[in-house]
């Protein structure tokens, strides 16, 4: 019996194994992991070992077999709660795990929304704690970016930046936010509407820059910088937001929101205000959430494909681990008709 604390069976390593085999420890570790400087065979023999001793490998053995952490960090810049109230990141995060179901590598959950916490992450990814970053939120800190290309570690940007230093550097997924909002904007026009009033979130996030330019493509000169309104992405934020325009605006007859929260919120300002939807007032959400079908009424939405975005992020992951080189792959926006609009 292996030695160990008096009485108490000791573990069985990888020394056991190679001995049960009749190989080298070095040959024994590298049949685990699948080496190609292996033959069929002995990895046969080891594998029959490792069967009879009842090995199990360790993380942290396999790890340094491999030199890889088998994880990817899912990198949020976002405070936690804004993480945990946006059903986009759920949704972005629900695609990335399930991206990684089989392949051996786990998603881990990295907080950097403060500048204590970004050094902290940065100095974990220079320690190689895992083997790829999916970045949630790109548009927040440039200096962050520029610090992960640093590292040399494969990166998924899950957005679109416009006018990046970092394609052919880190590899991008997003939803095509111009043509979303240009379904959305053709919605409203088909339906008459000529007051259109936009109620998107912050001005410098890059999926506020590109809906507003969707939506300008086709508004034209009916979009009246008057009736744009840049806020919050939350219920709260649209309706006070909703309820001022109405206020400074009561002819307004249409509204596009850039999230599914914000029409929701805008629904209920109107509500306040006595108008009707849509005969008074028609609203086009964007997102595809839960929400728009709960909500009264059910909200026409432009429906991003969230889940899949997280899906093609991990794949993409998984491809720069391997050693494929960087690429972006852009996914298509679809108008859900309900009783908004």
């Amino acid at each position: 019996m292996p030695r160990g604390r008096p009485g108490a069976p000791r573990s069985v390593t990888i020394g056991d194994v190679a001995r049960e085999a009749g190989v080298s420890r070095a040959t024994a570790s590298r049949a685990l992991n699948d080496s190609d400087l292996v033959t069929p065979e002995t990895k046969r023999v080891v594998q029959e070992a490792v069967e009879r001793t009842g090995f199990v490998m360790n993380a942290r053995g396999r790890a340094l077999a491999t030199g890889r952490a088998e994880t990817v960090g899912v990198l949020v810049t976002e405070p936690l709660d804004e993480l945990f109230d946006d059903p986009t990141y759920g949704r972005v995060l629900r695609g990335v795990a399930e991206g990684l179901t089989g392949s051996g590598f786990l998603p881990v959950i990295i907080q950097a929304s403060s500048e204590s916490e970004r050094a902290l992450a940065l100095r974990s990814f220079g320690r190689r704690s895992v083997d790829a970053v999916v970045h949630l939120t790109p548009y927040r800190g440039s200096d962050l970016l520029e610090s992960l290309a640093g590292t040399g570690l494969p990166v998924v940007l899950c957005g679109q930046l416009v006018d990046s230093p970092y394609d052919g550097v880190f590899s991008t997924v997003y939803s095509d936010d111009v043509r979303g909002a240009r379904l959305a904007a053709e919605r409203v026009l088909a339906d008459g509407r000529e007051r259109v009033a936009v109620v998107l979130g912050p001005a410098d996030n890059p999926a506020t820059v590109d809906r507003r330019r969707g939506y300008a493509e086709v508004l034209g000169a009916r979009l009246d910088e008057a009736l744009v309104v840049h806020t919050g992405w939350d219920t709260s934020a649209g309706h006070a937001a909703t309820a001022r325009l109405l206020e400074a605006h009561p002819d307004i007859d249409a509204i596009l929101a850039g999230s599914d929260r914000i029409a929701v919120g805008s629904l209920a300002a109107l509500h306040a205000a006595g108008r009707r939807v849509p005969e008074d007032v028609a609203v086009v959400g964007f997102d595809g959430h839960a929400i728009a079908e709960t909500s009264e009424p059910p909200l026409t939405t432009v429906a991003q494909p969230l889940v899949e975005e997280g899906h093609v992020a991990a794949r993409l992951a998984l491809d720069m681990i391997g050693g494929a080189a960087p690429r972006t792959e852009v996914l298509e926006m679809s108008l859900v008709s309900r009783a908004s609009a």
